[in-house]
């Protein structure tokens, strides 16, 4: 089986969410015996050269309202690969060089792409698969709404997403969801559609480095929120960590903040006046790698999830969850994870004073200690086992109607 799939990042060092399951079900496929090879169209400005592969495209500006919203170059990005020739010419190159029987889109944004593709059979007998990672329609909705766009602008940016989505849900001959709720939204869209659902998972960690800094936390006593420079994980934890404030806490390093959220949070209204007082409970990791992102989860004491918004299936949720630490999360972060909602050491917590509540209890309690089966659960959300378990290739294999060895 030849799967050539679609983005709009790189994954050659997967580093955010989108890119770590592209990367996973990339890496899943190859281990199973399939010919896999990936493209997108990605950010030059946010994407060095290093970390792009040789079938990637960088994104050029595009006019119209895509020149008018922010946020929305993925949107752009499908546009761009169908419609600019020399971009197009690109990718349908490589459809003939590669010769895939199956196509699968990494979110739905470079349909127009694939449609285009199609229009001119360049893809005949090619089975569609969409991989979804969000419904992304009224994701961005949110986003843009907290970023002040104007709500006609905003309409319009759904308007198109939607369609999109719906799109697939119609055309795609199979559809990988990240959650059951949202399976059965693609299933309202198309009834004949009955996609397969494989959560978000984590990495097991691998090798680890003690960070600059680290020797400032009190080890195994700390507890770690971490997130990307995107909006509402700075308003996430602004609402459910700070309102309160952190004077209920010892004046001891006991809050990890890791990740491009880093300097919204000591930038936002409800940390920057604190600064003074706060820098004594709070360290910062903005830019931490990976291997040391995984020495501060390994000597964390719990873990902190106070997302309020977005869709899919949480990978940071993931992540906390498979430690084995205590986990303070809010009831969407556990979007996917419901099953653990009343698992040992999760604590759910839908408003800041539980939230704070739970913090304190957390801070001021023993550390988390599971039983085997417990412990078995967690493991069930690293990324190998996910995917082995997942089924997925051979229910791929049962729609292309190909003979193939699954290894």
């Amino acid at each position: 089986m030849k799967i050539l799939a679609f983005g709009t990042y790189p994954t050659r060092r997967p580093v955010h969410g989108g890119q770590r399951r592209s990367a996973q079900i990339g890496a899943y496929y190859t281990a199973k015996g399939a010919e896999y090879e990936y493209a997108c169209v990605y950010q030059p400005r946010t994407y060095s050269a290093d970390v792009v592969g040789p079938n990637d495209y960088p994104f050029g500006a595009m006019e119209g309202l895509f020149a008018k919203v922010p946020f929305i170059d993925d949107l752009a990005s499908g546009e761009f690969a169908a419609n600019r020739p020399e971009v197009y010419e690109h990718f349908a190159r490589l459809v003939d060089t590669f010769r895939p029987n199956v196509v699968q889109l990494e979110q739905p944004f470079l349909w127009p792409l694939v449609r285009r593709l199609l229009k001119e059979r360049k893809l005949d007998d090619v089975k569609i698969v969409y991989s979804s990672h969000n419904l992304e329609a009224p994701l961005k909705f949110d986003l843009l709404e907290s970023a002040g766009v104007s709500r006609d602008l905003n309409v319009q940016v759904e308007c198109q997403i939607f369609d999109l989505e719906n799109e697939l849900a119609d055309r795609a001959d199979l559809i990988i969801s990240v959650s059951k709720s949202e399976s059965d939204i693609y299933r309202g869209m198309n009834g004949r559609q009955s996609p397969i659902v494989i959560r978000n998972g984590a990495d097991r960690i691998g090798h680890v480095s003690k960070p600059i800094h680290a020797e400032e936390l009190l080890r195994e006593e700390y507890m770690v929120f971490v997130g990307s420079a995107y909006p509402p994980n700075v308003d996430g934890f602004c609402k459910y960590v700070l309102k309160y404030g952190l004077y209920g806490f010892p004046p001891e390093k006991r809050f990890a903040i890791c990740g491009g959220v880093s300097e919204g949070i000591y930038q936002s209204g409800l940390y920057a006046p604190h600064q003074g007082s706060y820098q004594d409970r709070v360290q910062f990791f903005s830019q931490p790698s990976d291997s040391e992102l995984s020495w501060i989860r390994l000597h964390a004491k719990g873990f902190l999830l106070p997302i309020e918004s977005g869709g899919g299936s949480n990978l940071k949720t993931a992540e906390a969850l498979s430690s084995g630490k205590w986990v303070v999360t809010t009831g969407k972060a556990l979007r996917s994870f419901e099953d653990f909602g009343s698992e040992a050491g999760v604590i759910v917590a839908d408003t800041p004073r539980l939230f704070r509540d739970a913090m304190l209890e957390v801070t001021y309690g023993a550390p988390l200690v599971l039983d085997h089966s417990q412990v078995a659960m967690r493991e069930g959300l690293f990324w190998d086992k996910l995917m082995s378990e997942s089924g997925l290739l051979e229910r791929l294999s049962s729609v292309v109607e190909t003979e193939m060895t699954v290894r």
